[in-house]
């Protein structure tokens, strides 16, 4: 059985519709469910942002349905200039500057893809939304594009022995300004309305950016990554 998590449905909301013979969880503590996904069974689950909630998914996950594999795929920011919006990378390994580690991702998959890129992921437990901050980032750790849930995966995946893959679609590129999307999201990656009204009233000028990211970012990203998963999913 593989397990495909994200760190919210937005992200894989095709997936969760091509979803065949589905069943719910009985799990309280994780949002998921079982079923057919080309062909292949599948646990289809969401996390929640950031690192802690991960590596909590991962746990729940390996300890009830003791996947073959863990598939985390999600939208990525890229560091590098050479990637453009919906490319996927696919993690070599993945590294935390905070811990000064590197850690193996798998990577052996066989699916053709001309916007696949291979390479070094970098976990942050934070939204990078500035430029310059992306390019200190890709100077300082070589990673090609950063999240912020690989390494709370791999963690909780160690004492298993599961392997991980860490897939990214590229939600923004290396040049551009975001809002910090921490200040206007919950924890499950859904708007807050509220939030976003006082912080767009405080910073209007990131406004425009915002409409970007999410009615053209956000669906090119997502349409990238599903339709490769199916492919990746198919190949297993």
């Amino acid at each position: 059985m593989i397990a495909l998590l994200s760190s919210n449905w937005n992200e894989i909301s095709k997936l969760k519709k091509d979803i065949e013979t589905r069943s719910e969880s009985e799990s309280s503590e994780l949002d998921c469910f079982a079923g057919k996904l080309c062909g292949q069974s599948v646990i289809l689950a969401v996390s929640g942002v950031g690192i802690k909630r991960a590596r909590n998914a991962t746990s729940i996950i390996i300890q009830k349905y003791k996947p073959s594999l863990i598939v985390f795929a999600g939208f990525g920011g890229a560091l590098s200039s050479d990637l453009k919006l919906g490319d996927i990378v696919l993690g070599e390994s993945v590294t935390s500057l905070k811990k000064n580690e590197d850690r193996a991702l798998f990577h052996n998959f066989s699916v053709d893809n001309e916007n696949i890129k291979r390479g070094k992921l970098l976990t942050e437990s934070r939204f990078i939304n500035e430029a310059e901050e992306k390019k200190h980032l890709f100077n300082l750790s070589g990673a090609l594009v950063v999240d912020m849930e690989t390494w709370g995966v791999v963690e909780a995946a160690l004492q298993s022995d599961t392997p991980v893959a860490s897939i990214r679609a590229i939600s923004d590129e290396a040049d551009e300004q975001l809002p910090d999307m921490a200040a206007i999201y919950s924890n499950n990656g859904e708007l807050n309305s509220k939030k976003a009204e006082s912080y767009f009233e405080a910073n209007p000028e990131l406004l425009a950016p915002y409409f970007k990211f999410r009615f053209t970012n956000t669906p090119r990203a997502q349409e990238s990554l599903c339709s490769f998963l199916g492919k990746l999913v198919s190949s297993l």
